[in-house]
C-alpha cells in the first residue's frame, strides 16, 4: 500500500512538471492591434476564508482581422514580473508583436499568457 501511494504522488509530481513545462515553453508570436484592455477578479471562498485574485486581459485584432484575447500575469518559471508595467505601456489602437505562452482553453477560460511585447511602428 505504501508503495502504491509513493507512486501515485511520484505520478503527480511528474504529470505537474511535465505540464508546467509545455504550458510555459511553447512560445508562440501575434501581431495584434489592442482594441481594448480589462482586469477580471475572481473570489473563492473556502469555510470562512475568502480569497480574491485579478488578472489582466488584452484584447486585440491579429493581421487577418481574427479576434484575440490575452491574459498578462506574472509568471515565475519564466521570470515575468512586470504585468502591471506591460498593462499599463499597451494602448489601444497601437500595434504590438507579442509573445505568449500557454494555450487558449475557452471551456476552462485558459488564456495565452504575453510574456513579451515589442511596439510595431
Amino acid at each position: 500500500m505504501k508503495r502504491l501511494v509513493s507512486i501515485l504522488i511520484a505520478l503527480v509530481i511528474v504529470v505537474t512538471l511535465a505540464s508546467t513545462a509545455v504550458f510555459s515553453f511553447n512560445d508562440k508570436e501575434y501581431i495584434i492591434t489592442v482594441t481594448d484592455k480589462e482586469r477580471v477578479y475572481s473570489t473563492a471562498k473556502s469555510g470562512d476564508s475568502v480569497t480574491q485574485d485579478s488578472k489582466y486581459l488584452v484584447f486585440g485584432l491579429d493581421e487577418n482581422g481574427e479576434v484575440l484575447v490575452f491574459e498578462n500575469t506574472d509568471t515565475f518559471i519564466r521570470g515575468k514580473w512586470n504585468s502591471s508595467n506591460v498593462q499599463g505601456s499597451l494602448l489601444e489602437g497601437n500595434t504590438y508583436k507579442v509573445t505568449v505562452i500557454g494555450y487558449r482553453v475557452p471551456f476552462f477560460s485558459w488564456y495565452e499568457n504575453i510574456i513579451k511585447v515589442e511596439k510595431v511602428t
